[in-house]
């Protein structure tokens, strides 16, 4: 499979399957210096890429079958009702996603600029190879017209790559991902899609909207969310060599009304000392100490759409699912940084 950049063709030109970013060291993505700050910092945190290696990813995957979890459901509704008109707003665009995963509900969308408007390009940005692989395989056997592009990376590498796709884009960005930045973070994204990505492109989000405490309590509760977020633990443990007892931590998930958000954390059941052997680093745990390992907005769309015009992307359209727990916004860039 190709390795790096390819070297006399722009993205989107090349056929079938491309794979960049192969030759990326991991160091560069899971940077042991950001963990150890935020693992420093009062309250500590750990990033949530840490949820998506392969065991974690399949976790996720089991999470989004749950009754509980309501979010896959509702943004696959919006999806399979409104991909079309998606489609004819924005008239023939290349795709190209962040945090792509294994693509599944992206097929929808995939497919209605088929039909719509012939053959396109799709280019998938994560982090993790092997689900770019996955991603690949099954979009492929499906449409074997589309041409694919993977990108191994984070959002930032990963945009400055799709950049380059010939023609108008679509970024799109699904799940909720967006949901899981700090403002900080997703002022650095809107400036880089802003920056990068020429005027006239669009950028679809999926976003959860807010809602009771008690649906997304139970949301976040759920035996597979438990899993997902202890997982974390054992993905710091291979990576950098280090000793967190999974059995001495509990999962703690809870609505933030204040901020608007849920937030997931890990409990120490016991004080205790933690060494990750490959930083040199090691840091000691109170009983009841907390860990947040994740965020996930709730937001309200006029100041969800507020933070988008900040950076010159206007909103186009939304629509919600049938129960209106869930939104899928197009934006457009209007205005550049």
């Amino acid at each position: 499979m190709p390795q790096g950049r390819p070297s006399k063709h722009k993205l989107g030109e090349r056929q079938k399957r491309t794979i960049i970013g192969a030759d990326l060291l991991e160091t560069e993505i899971f940077r042991g210096d950001v963990l150890i700050q935020s693992l420093s910092a009062s309250p500590r945190s750990i990033g949530s890429m840490y949820y998506y290696d392969d065991t974690g990813s399949a976790l996720f995957e089991r999470l989004c079958q749950e009754d509980s979890y309501y979010l896959f459901e509702a943004e696959e509704e919006i999806l399979a009702q409104y991909t079309k008109s998606i489609a004819d707003m924005t008239g023939p665009v290349s795709l190209v996603e962040l945090g792509a995963g294994t693509a599944q509900k992206t097929t929808l969308l995939i497919n209605a600029y088929m039909e719509n408007h012939g053959s396109t390009s799709y280019t998938a940005i994560d982090i993790n190879r092997s689900i770019l692989e996955k991603a690949a395989e099954n979009l492929l056997s499906m449409t074997p017209d589309l041409n694919f592009t993977g990108i191994i990376g984070v959002y930032q590498t990963g945009l400055e790559h799709a950049a380059h796709v010939t023609g108008q884009k679509l970024l799109v960005c699904l799940g909720a991902s967006v949901g899981n930045m700090y403002d900080d973070e997703l002022h650095r994204l809107l400036h880089s899609v802003s920056s990068l990505f020429s005027l006239g492109d669009y950028f679809l989000v999926g976003i959860d909207l807010d809602k009771s405490s008690d649906i997304l309590e139970a949301a976040y509760n759920n035996q597979s969310a438990i899993l997902t977020n202890l997982c974390v633990l054992q993905h710091l443990n291979w990576r950098f060599d280090g000793n967190f007892n999974v059995f001495q931590f509990r999962h703690v998930a809870f609505h933030n009304k204040s901020l608007c958000r849920m937030e997931a954390h890990l409990e120490a059941m016991q004080a205790q000392s933690v060494n990750l052997k490959r930083l040199g680093f090691s840091f000691f745990l109170e009983k009841g100490e907390m860990i947040r390992t994740e965020i996930m907005r709730k937001v309200k769309l006029l100041t969800f759409n507020d933070i988008f015009i900040k950076h010159g992307l206007n909103p186009v359209h939304h629509w919600t699912d049938s129960k209106r727990r869930y939104a899928v916004c197009l934006f457009q860039i209007v205005d550049a940084p």
